[in-house]
């Protein structure tokens, strides 16, 4: 599939400018000044990273659930760089890119109309991470990684090519695929907590079920799911 790229140089958000347009149409931009995250919070994007939203369709012919796109957003990100064999490259449910306990990129998913979902994604490439030294994770941007690092354009067409390949297979495989294609995408079971209005559930992360929503198990073995659209927030605990 062919992507049409509206490149910018600056703008509040790549969100904004891809909700007027249709799918298969990316809208990236080298600055962005009121980028966000999850719950609304900010998101420094300055020039040197990749800030990208990335339409795909919902129509008649998407059988599968459009909640899962977070996922395969996820998949493709990790299916863009497995060919660099980064070391400890993994994903954090819900929608953060790690190398370690460092952040690497984040996912945000909107759908402005029923006929498509915006898929927005930042990427520390070479960009300056002064700034975020202030946040929970640890930043790391690419080019600290790789030698020689891809350049923002490249690493945008790579992952709309991602982004295409696993969404037609998600449409195809449903569900089911999806958790297949994350299964080594989290790394090593790591002990969480999630954080919910009322409750907190402790275990180590233990993947995905069909619905998105993590299993965690716990000390005795059992293995539960959390609901993914009850969780506030889900903290490594190490």
């Amino acid at each position: 599939m062919k992507w049409e790229t509206q490149q910018l140089d600056v703008c509040e958000s790549t969100f904004d400018i891809a909700r007027s347009l249709p799918a298969w149409c990316v809208v990236s931009a080298r600055r962005q000044t009121k980028g966000r995250g999850r719950f609304n919070r900010s998101w420094y994007a300055n020039e040197g990273g990749l800030w990208a939203t990335y339409n795909l369709p919902l129509d008649e012919t998407c059988k599968q659930p459009w909640e899962l796109t977070p996922l395969v957003a996820g998949a493709a990100l990790m299916k863009m760089l497995e060919r660099f064999h980064i070391p400890g490259l993994r994903l954090r449910w819900p929608n953060d890119l790690l190398v370690g306990k460092a952040k690497l990129a984040g996912i945000l998913v909107e759908r402005p109309k029923p006929c498509k979902v915006g898929i927005g994604v930042g990427i520390n490439v070479c960009n300056s991470i002064t700034m975020l030294t202030q946040l929970q994770d640890p930043p790391t941007r690419l080019a600290d990684i790789l030698t020689p690092c891809p350049t923002v354009p490249q690493l945008r067409d790579m992952l709309g090519n991602a982004l295409a390949e696993t969404f037609f297979l998600y449409m195809q495989e449903g569900p089911e695929g999806l958790v297949r294609m994350l299964a080594s995408a989290w790394g090593p079971s790591l002990p969480v907590v999630a954080v919910t209005d009322t409750e907190r559930h402790c275990g180590f992360f233990s993947g995905v079920d069909t619905n998105g929503s993590p299993t965690l198990r716990r000390a005795d073995g059992v293995l539960y799911t959390v609901p993914g659209t009850s969780i506030l927030r889900l903290k490594e605990l190490i």
